[in-house]
């Protein structure tokens, strides 16, 4: 309740129209939200109490399931949204109307799909990438995004570096970071800030200046660090996106 009461004192200082306000729930990621039971009633009720707030519904992230076999994922996901449920009922209980709940992400956004009144909110699906596409076969995308790499150099037999570092590609995860269609052998060797060095049994074919396609392991933060994308129809590079999660900044 304290962060709903400081909010609702910042929206009230400046005079602003009501705020939308949002419970986050934690269903069993434990990164962020209010356990689903008597705390996030008591910050519900809060909400309420002010009027410069206006209460929006439950917001129910369950990114850890992330499990390759849809029938324990489905299992694993109507287990930790029965939490979001019965909240609801206490809700209803205390003829509290819940106006939208939001739930799941890309591995579960399918399965949530089946509940009526819940909003969806997969991210990834947007571009895929190669780390969901094995991870979840039951889900039929196709990766969207490619990153242009060149060959900068064939340090050694075998090996070839590319201009794709960390600067370039989300290089949080194990390797590979990037998988390259046209290179199935590829072993990543080192992993730079502005290099990526492969070995490859195809390293004698590509010399510098070489250009090779990859799909993101991770495509989510490997998007935010580009300026800008290129929209390509029918093999031509047509139009230039700017990519507004690039230029973040910090208020005070």
């Amino acid at each position: 309740p304290e962060p709903v009461r400081t909010l609702a004192a910042a929206v009230a200082e400046v005079g602003a129209p009501p705020v939308g306000a949002w419970i986050d729930l934690d269903i069993g990621q434990h990164r962020t939200g209010v356990a689903p039971g008597p705390a996030a009633v008591d910050v519900a009720c809060e909400i309420l109490r002010h009027p410069g707030l206006s209460w929006r519904g439950l917001h129910a992230y369950d990114g850890h399931l992330g499990i390759p076999d849809l029938s324990e994922r489905t299992r694993a996901c109507d287990e930790a949204f029965a939490s979001v449920e019965a909240l609801s009922q206490a809700f209803r209980e205390r003829h509290i109307a819940v106006p939208a709940i939001v739930a799941g992400g890309s591995p579960t956004f399918a399965i949530h799909a089946r509940r009526p009144h819940v909003e969806l909110s997969p991210g990834t699906a947007v571009f895929w990438d190669a780390g969901y596409a094995p991870k979840l076969p039951d889900l039929p995308f196709a990766p969207a995004v490619v990153l242009l790499a060149r060959v900068v150099s064939r340090p050694a037999p075998g090996l070839v570096c590319l201009d794709l570092g960390h600067k370039a590609v989300a290089a949080e995860m194990p390797q590979p970071r990037v998988v390259f269609p046209a290179l199935p052998d590829a072993e990543p060797v080192s992993h730079s800030e502005e290099h990526l060095v492969l070995r490859t049994s195809h390293a004698d074919r590509l010399p510098p200046g070489s250009e090779l396609y990859g799909i993101p392991w991770h495509v989510c933060p490997t998007v935010a660090l580009h300026q800008e994308a290129w929209l390509v129809r029918d093999a031509e590079a047509v139009e230039r996106w700017p990519i507004e999660a690039r230029a973040r900044r910090i208020s005070m």
